[in-house]
């Protein structure tokens, strides 16, 4: 997608340095290049395995218009640049619960943006939408990921011994949540509001 056509999106949530904007079929050309990058794949949790352009847009299509998913771009402010996705999915209205995920694209790591991208998002799930649970997982060779997440103040709730095969061996699956009254607790504020 063109940086002039993405001028035209809805900025849905913004920050400083990034905002969010519905993920449409115009964004599936970066998503299909980031998933077939191995390294991206690994961090992801996913296997590494080739689809063709066809089969993965069809899959990325079912996603971005399912139910319980809400799928966003993660734009940068000051060009319009398509950076990462983030993610809402799993979710459960009954229950005031779902999973999230983020991707940010190599360039923009280790540079603040997965942070306030992060904290965005928990604002949205806890504040807005007024979730009680923001559940998540990744695998034991994924440092960079459980780092991330105890960072924004998810809690380790569990380990799957050897529980996903990555990059030839098998690793552990660790389960991470947020709690509402947790994120309030953060933020230095009440979860009444």
């Amino acid at each position: 997608m063109t940086i002039e056509k993405n001028t035209r999106r809805v900025r849905f949530l913004v920050g400083k340095r990034v905002y969010f904007t519905p993920r449409t079929l115009d964004d599936f050309d970066d998503h299909y290049r980031w998933s077939h990058d191995r390294e991206l794949v690994y961090l992801d949790d996913r296997y590494f395995r080739p689809k063709s352009y066809e089969k993965a847009r069809e899959e990325f299509e079912q996603r971005i218009n399912s139910n319980d998913v809400m799928a966003f771009s993660v734009m940068l402010r000051e060009n319009d640049q398509h950076i990462g996705l983030v993610e809402l999915y799993g979710i459960e209205d009954y229950e005031r619960k779902c999973y999230w995920g983020i991707i940010l694209t190599k360039e923009y790591w280790r540079q603040g943006y997965g942070t306030e991208a992060a904290e965005m998002l928990l604002e949205y799930v806890f504040k807005d939408l007024g979730f009680r649970r923001l559940k998540s997982y990744t695998h034991s060779g994924n440092k960079m990921s459980i780092a991330f997440q105890e960072k924004v103040g998810f809690v380790r709730e569990g380990v799957l011994r050897r529980e996903y095969f990555f990059a030839g061996e098998y690793v552990d699956g660790i389960d991470y949540g947020m709690l509402r009254e947790e994120y309030f607790r953060l933020h230095g504020r009440s979860s009444s509001g």
